[in-house]
């Protein structure tokens, strides 16, 4: 099997700069426990490598024998020194994230998840971005153990209401058209300032699918009075600004705040659109983490012209969605 050897560096590197002090080494490795990839924290010892394989083997080999059915998903181990989590990454890998002992496992598994799911289309040779986005998860649900532990999702079929909010003109209704593609259910009435379409996002490796209902609300401000009706029972929320347009940035905090007030626990991400226009860029990468990190939110990147992209947005948002209302731990 070819492997693009600098996408996963790439993608690995990322991980890194996004997690942050408490990650300190990532690793993927086949069943076998042999390494495919791997990278470290600045600084530390390229021995550790040696002493992270041969940790991780024994670890392996109790996934493959008490999980029989091949279907191991994500779990976690501790060791008196660090955390580990273990992603499976198709049927011929597995991504193990290092961390240190006392980095929280809640916060690290969207991150693992997320990554894992990217090694997959690279080794499928399918098109993909390197760029983790930052999360702002705020759920601490998940404990480690010096046992092996499997992490599952609640099986089903969920309904996820998101909302798409943001002045007019940032792109919202050309990312969501993106995203659904030729197959949406499109029912837009301008005069009632909402487009509404739905889509089903599958993860079958936990047997759950999340059926999006997506409000696509107008954001010019004659519609601000009836947007409170559209927020009403939202699960999640988009909140969009067009980096070429620093007002659109302006009013984040505005909207960030209607949602909020229409639903306190509404699980939102601040989505920076319209990337691609490198030249006339005014609203810098940073400064977006700043608003998000400042708000509590994850933080996103999108181009409409990368549907890879845009489906990898509403993904993470779904995956978020079951992580907060629909995990769990059982011991192996």
């Amino acid at each position: 099997m070819a492997i693009d050897r600098a996408k996963l560096d790439a993608l690995l590197k990322w991980m890194f700069q996004t997690i942050g002090e408490d990650l300190h080494a990532m690793v993927i490795v086949n069943r076998d426990g042999l390494v495919m990839a791997s990278h470290l924290k600045e600084g530390m010892d390229e021995d550790l490598l040696g002493g992270i394989a041969a940790l991780v083997e024994p670890v392996l080999k109790r996934i493959a024998a008490e999980f029989q059915s091949g279907n191991f998903g994500t779990g976690s181990f501790d060791t008196d020194k660090n955390r580990m989590i273990f992603c499976e990454a198709g049927p011929d890998a597995i991504l193990v994230l290092v961390a240190d002992m006392m980095a929280s496992l809640d916060s690290l598994f969207p991150y693992a998840y997320l990554c894992a799911e990217k090694v997959i289309r690279i080794f499928d040779g399918r098109p993909v971005s390197p760029v983790i986005p930052d999360f702002k998860n705020q759920i601490h649900s998940l404990e480690g153990g010096k046992s092996l532990q499997q992490i599952v999702i609640e099986k089903g079929s969920f309904v996820m209401k998101t909302i798409l909010g943001g002045d007019g003109g940032v792109g919202k209704t050309t990312l969501v058209h993106q995203f659904v593609d030729s197959t949406f259910e499109n029912d837009y009435k301008s005069t009632i300032g909402v487009s509404i379409m739905k889509k089903a996002i599958n993860f079958p490796e936990w047997e759950v699918e999340v059926r999006l209902t997506l409000y696509d609300l107008a954001g010019q401000q004659q519609f601000k009075r009836v947007r409170q009706t559209y927020f009403a029972g939202a699960k999640a929320g988009f909140i969009i600004y067009d980096v070429t347009r620093p007002e659109t940035f302006a009013s984040i905090e505005d909207w960030y705040n209607e949602a909020k007030r229409a639903e306190p626990d509404i699980l939102l991400m601040l989505v920076a659109n319209k990337i691609d226009l490198l030249e006339n860029r005014q609203v810098t990468q940073e400064a977006g983490k700043a608003l998000a990190e400042k708000l509590g939110i994850a933080y996103y990147e999108t181009s409409a012209l990368n549907k890879d992209i845009v489906d990898e947005a509403f993904r993470t948002i779904a995956f978020l969605f079951i992580h907060k209302e629909k995990i769990g731990q059982p011991l192996s």
